[in-house]
């Protein structure tokens, strides 16, 4: 089974995944999201994370935090 992991080219250009020191869903984070720095990515297919609220246009994966920080 191949796994596709999609990083935010805004807050995670890097694509920076270390899971052991994600936020907790219970403070109502996505799965992904970094205590430390705040960097996001998803462990799932495309479609799944344009579901979740990724927005994907132009080659760049934005995170559904960073479109709240950025509107355009």
């Amino acid at each position: 089974m191949l796994r596709v992991i999609i990083f935010c080219d805004i807050c995670n250009p890097q694509g920076v995944r270390y899971i052991e020191q994600n936020r907790s869903v219970q403070r109502g984070d996505k799965g992904g999201r970094r205590i430390t720095d705040d960097r996001a990515w998803s462990e799932s297919s495309l479609e799944e994370a344009l579901n979740e609220g990724w927005h994907h246009k132009d080659g760049r994966h934005i995170c559904p935090r960073c479109q709240e920080r950025h509107p355009k």
